[in-house]
């Protein structure tokens, strides 16, 4: 009695997960559909006002670990030296109007807003399938395989394409109040997190492997 109401208990809780998800999903579909029916209007009725770009860069000198050396009043601060500002991360925003720069902007928010809500859509469908009772279909391995994929990639090629776009724009742009470098940011906990999401998809997959020699022996 008690394992069915365990059991009853988890399918509870998958299925009321999936019903947040897909909460997720649509508000994820209705935000991109309003945006997409917005960028031609704005494409062209913005233009005299301008667009505001945004990318990120480091504070100070160096891309990986930025370092701002900072002038203090050495009275108040007797005993001090070497005083810097570590590992600051800004961004650059300005208005421009450059349609093809926007609309390269807009085509990378695209590109992430397809694959989040490719990710979502495994995620509802390992919920459905465990909710309705059937945690060791075949596929869900799969589906889990491919969510860790995604975010070990997503994160790699972000942190990626913030340097190039940071390092594109600093090339373009002549600061003379601080020195600001390239950002390079490493996701490192969106890449562990993806990575325990392979390891526990390799897991799973040998649990359906497990469950299905019990059924055959059965």
């Amino acid at each position: 009695m008690s394992e069915d109401m365990t059991s009853l208990d988890r399918r509870g809780l998958a299925r009321g997960l999936k019903i947040f998800l897909d909460i997720m999903f649509y508000l994820a579909v209705l935000v991109g559909a309003l945006w997409l029916v917005s960028l031609p209007i704005s494409a062209f009725t913005d233009y005299d006002d301008g667009w505001e770009g945004r990318f990120p860069a480091a504070i100070g000198e160096g891309s990986l670990y930025p370092r701002l050396d900072v002038e203090v009043d050495q009275t108040a601060s007797p005993g001090l030296e070497y005083i810097r500002v570590v590992g600051a991360q800004g961004q650059i925003r300005f208005l421009h109007h450059s349609l093809p720069l926007h609309l390269g902007y807009s085509a990378v928010f695209f590109i992430f807003w397809v694959v989040f809500l490719w990710a979502i859509t495994l995620l509802r469908r390992i919920l459905a399938t465990t909710g309705g009772g059937r945690p060791f279909d075949p596929l869900n391995p799969k589906r889990l395989n491919t969510l860790g994929w995604i975010i070990v990639s997503a994160s790699v090629l972000t942190s990626l394409f913030q340097h190039l776009a940071s390092k594109w724009v600093l090339s373009r742009v002549e600061v003379v109040t601080i020195p600001l470098s390239p950002s390079t940011q490493i996701h490192e906990e969106w890449i562990i997190c993806g990575l325990l999401v392979l390891v526990l998809a390799a897991i799973w997959k040998e649990a359906v492997r497990m469950a299905e020699e019990q059924s055959l022996t059965v």
